[in-house]
């Protein structure tokens, strides 16, 4: 689910020529079907995104299995505003965003089992160009401004249940249903007096998928996790047209772990990847390429009391985006620093992180990203 909360783009090099583009927003974002985004909260995000097994209560919505874990009923929310500083060939801008990643509710019931429902975000389009062009006609030749605009995306919803099977294994699973608008605009402005031009049209989606995810914990001190899913297909249409296309979802498979080295000190790993190149196909160029992810990171507590305790994070991240832009598919790269808090025993958690990283490479697409991101969390746990 995301909110664009700010735009200020400052282009440094603007040439009146015919079709010059003069302000974009979120490149990177109008490729495909737009950004590719992880439930994920402030803890993972501190710790380099590695959510897949995690030691002290693992909150993102990754792993159906790690949901076996919680033992109280329990209500977290996850938001995340972005900065982002945009380098092109003939253009520089600023873009601020908020997203909101994750809403997750958890249910125990009997003495193994748990039930959740999760909200989070799966592909965001919120994006915009204008450039310069001209209208050539026999008599003369009209200048206008256009404007192209995307709002919207598509958001996954999780039916999830999961439950301990043994004191060293948990099996979980979740019922994705994806649900999206995207709404396109064009807007061609010409000098007086001819009238502006406008259109738009709304793109809805809707899709199904499931996600199957284990824990193992050999020892005390070790969570080992996989999760593999998958979706039968997405359903995308034009509300303008009528038309209708099927995309085939991609087979996701993710590997993790996380190994208390010390009462105080936790080290986690997590690899991911994600068949998006069965699209390649079905998209226009340039296309679409597997998802390769790798994130780890570390969670050192600091300060504890009777009924409280702080710690601290530091993480790294290397992913793979899955539509290609330029000449292919651009890396996003970002280093965390994470803080939070356990109240009352752990019934109340409060997470932050923010990350530094860069995505694409202007020399082979064209355009490069560096961002600041910050993640908040709250968690509150009921008897």
């Amino acid at each position: 689910m995301n909110r664009r909360s700010h735009l200020a783009l400052l282009p440094v090099l603007i040439l009146l020529v015919a079709g010059q583009t003069l302000a974009q927003e979120d490149v990177l974002g109008s490729a495909g079907l737009g950004r590719l985004m992880r439930p994920l909260d402030a803890r993972a995000r501190g710790m380099g995104g590695a959510a897949v097994a995690l030691h002290g209560g693992n909150l993102s919505a990754v792993n159906p299995a790690s949901l076996a874990r919680v033992s109280l009923p329990g209500l977290w929310l996850t938001l995340m505003p972005e900065s982002r500083t945009v380098r092109g060939d003939v253009l520089r801008g600023d873009i601020e965003t908020a997203d909101f990643p994750l809403g997750r509710l958890a249910i125990p019931f009997g003495e193994r089992w748990v039930l959740g429902v999760a909200f989070g975000s799966f592909l965001d389009q919120d994006w915009s160009v204008e450039f310069m062009d001209t209208l050539r006609l026999a008599s003369e030749d009209i200048p206008f401004i256009e404007t192209r605009s995307s709002d919207g995306g598509v958001s996954q919803l999780r039916f999830e249940l999961a439950g301990v099977l043994s004191a060293h294994w948990a099996l979980g699973v979740s019922a994705l249903h994806y649900t999206g608008e995207v709404r396109r605009s064009v807007e061609r402005e010409f000098p007086s007096p001819f009238v502006t031009y406008r259109s738009a049209t709304a793109i809805q989606y809707q899709g199904w998928g499931l996600a199957l995810g284990a824990e193992y914990q050999p020892i005390r001190e070790m969570i080992l996790g996989a999760v593999a899913s998958w979706g039968p297909g997405l359903e995308v249409r034009n509300d303008s047209t009528g038309g209708k296309l099927d995309l085939d979802l991609p087979l996701s498979l993710q590997l993790g772990g996380s190994w208390q080295l010390t009462p105080d000190f936790v080290a986690a790993l997590a690899l991911g990847w994600e068949g998006w190149s069965v699209l390649d196909a079905e998209l226009p160029e340039p296309g679409s390429s597997d998802v390769w992810r790798v994130g780890t990171g570390v969670e050192f507590r600091a300060l504890s009391g009777p009924t409280s305790a702080l710690f601290v994070r530091l993480g790294g991240s290397l992913e793979r985006k899955p539509f290609r832009l330029g000449s292919g598919a651009p890396w996003e790269r970002a280093v965390g620093l994470g803080i939070g808090a356990h109240l009352r025993e752990g019934r109340g958690r409060l997470d932050a992180a923010v990350e530094f990283g860069r995505r694409a490479d202007r020399s082979k697409h064209g355009v490069e990203e560096s961002f600041r991101r910050l993640t908040f969390s709250m968690a509150v746990f009921t008897q």
